[in-house]
């Protein structure tokens, strides 16, 4: 296999399929026009997986007190003496909550009243934040993602955690428009952490299909792009109730007007 490298080109596979006397040839008809130096290197087998499972941390949500109130982790880790416990085999999908982004939203929706509240996942990912609030309680949770392995893989995490207490969960692949096909006022809770610009298209939706009193949670774009969130959110006939930094990153947590 080869993969680009700052210094040139790094070669690798295994041993016995490498046929290093023509690789030798190879090198010389190259360097009678260019100049070439190699190193070579014999790796011992080793157990990846293992390997990838000791770099691969857990993430500890912290309350605004600094208490633990979610802990997002892999199968491997061990079970968290407090807080929310979330498993999460991340796959290919976006949202292991190591991201800032993941991390400000699931603080926020933790701060929120869920229990027996409905709550839509906008671009749901690994399906985290959905699995988040069904642990909070939350009794309607329907999870929407472009990407169809994102869907799969939110499923699997779904089949991960055993003890959730959530009525009814759903994964579906889809994207903004699927909110027009729902009932005006149908959420509670709205998450959604997607790009500044799909944020934007959206916000109309959001705003409709959440209940009056309901919270709008927003992610996934800059701290230098509050100002035109604020800006559509406002313009959607919401309000801002607070916007979090987290490492560049911004969270904005918004709500729709009673009346």
């Amino acid at each position: 296999m080869f993969e680009p490298h700052e210094h040139g080109v790094l070669v690798h596979g295994e041993a016995e399929e490498v046929n290093e006397q023509e690789a030798e040839l190879q090198l010389e008809a190259v360097a009678a026009f260019a100049k070439v130096s190699v190193e070579k290197q014999r790796v011992a087998q080793e157990n990846w997986n293992a390997n990838w499972e000791l770099e691969y941390p857990q993430v500890v949500v912290e309350d605004e007190v600094g208490e633990v109130a979610c802990t997002i982790r892999a199968p491997f880790h061990d079970i968290p003496s407090s807080g929310v416990d979330v498993i999460v085999a991340p796959q290919m999908s976006f949202g292991t909550g190591h991201h800032a982004t993941t991390y400000l939203m699931t603080a926020r929706l933790l701060s929120l009243p869920l229990k027996g509240r409905s709550v839509l996942d906008m671009g749901c990912g690994t399906g985290v934040l959905a699995l988040v609030a069904a642990k909070a309680g939350a009794g309607s949770i329907l999870g929407i993602d472009i990407e169809h392995d994102a869907v799969q893989n939110s499923q699997d995490n779904h089949a991960l955690n055993a003890d959730l207490v959530a009525s009814d969960m759903t994964f579906v692949q889809g994207d903004g428009s699927a909110c027009d096909d729902m009932h005006d006022g149908v959420w509670d809770v709205v998450c959604a952490n997607i790009h500044k610009n799909v944020l934007v298209a959206d916000m109309p939706r959001y705003a409709r299909t959440l209940k009056e009193g309901g919270h709008l949670l927003l992610s996934g774009f800059f701290e230098g792009d509050v100002h035109a969130l604020e800006a559509s959110v406002h313009a959607s006939g919401m309000e801002v109730l607070g916007v979090h930094v987290r490492d560049g990153w911004a969270c904005m947590h918004c709500g729709k007007p009673l009346g």
